[in-house]
């Protein structure tokens, strides 16, 4: 099957979507074009042991081991690595954030996921290692081959996601309450410009989403609905209205203390465009 052909496959097209640089995109081509290399008994070889280097390339992307190095979590396990495989799976999943904070449960069940993890990934050495069985040309049995080893690589790329998400659902639970209070208390001034007078009665968080997780920082955004008391005319001449808007809150805490957070936006980002429909 040539290259162009194999670009247009619906799984082929799958996995590319879960690559972000150029280099990842670009060693993906070439990795199927040593799958396209018909002639060459090693031609399967070769793509399976690109497609295994492209995914580690990306794990290495996520987690660079200069940066592992320097996580609270951080200790050496290996006489021969710096930084092992799993140190570097678990800081794409919870990055610098100290192992006392997201406390034994959350760590067993991401310990689980990563020891999942390196298990599927090890079926990419079947594949790699040139043997009898997978030198012999049959391209019926090198396609149904090559379309496992994307779907390997395609799951692992996903795994790392799902290993994020385990430490972003924790987070979210924890920061709960703080994140709630501190949405009330970000009373939005362009309430003042839609009445004479605007009082807010309370704040609804309905939402609250980590957003990303880098070296130093929790990203957060809440959203909600602020309810609101509007004022219109003078004291002898005065009517009410109760309304409520939906918002956001963008906020951030340092991943060495979690639960102290820092508002990015100067307020609440109210969304009061229902008001003048």
């Amino acid at each position: 099957m040539k290259l162009k052909k194999l670009l247009s496959l619906d799984f082929m097209q799958d996995f590319q979507s879960l690559l972000e640089t150029e280099f990842e995109h670009k060693l993906f081509v070439a990795s199927l074009r040593n799958y396209a290399s018909h002639g060459n008994p090693l031609r399967f070889h070769n793509f399976a042991f690109a497609m295994r280097e492209l995914v580690l390339h990306v794990i290495t992307r996520k987690a660079p081991v200069n940066q592992v190095k320097k996580v609270s979590w951080y200790t050496r396990e290996s006489d021969i690595h710096e930084v092992t495989r799993r140190q570097q799976l678990k800081y794409c999943a919870q990055s610098n954030i100290a192992d006392e904070y997201l406390g034994e449960g959350v760590l067993a069940d991401l310990n689980a996921s990563i020891s999942e993890f390196i298990k599927e990934f090890h079926f990419f050495n079947k594949y790699t290692h040139i043997t009898a069985k997978y030198f012999e040309t049959c391209p019926k049995r090198f396609f149904e081959n090559a379309k496992y080893v994307v779907k390997i690589a395609r799951d692992s790329l996903r795994q790392l996601d799902d290993l994020e998400h385990i430490v972003v659902e924790a987070l979210e639970d924890k920061v709960h309450d703080s994140v709630v209070s501190i949405a009330a208390r970000a009373i939005p001034e362009s309430l003042s410009i839609i009445a004479t007078n605007v009082f807010v009665e309370y704040s609804e968080v309905e939402e609250i989403e980590c957003t990303n997780i880098d070296h130093e920082y929790i990203y957060i955004t809440a959203r909600g609905t602020v309810y609101v008391e509007q004022e219109y005319g003078s004291k002898d001449d005065l009517c009410i209205m109760n309304e409520n808007y939906p918002f956001s809150l963008m906020m951030k805490s340092h991943v060495e203390n979690p639960s102290d957070f820092t508002i990015e936006s100067k307020e609440l980002d109210v969304d009061t465009s229902s008001w003048y429909e």
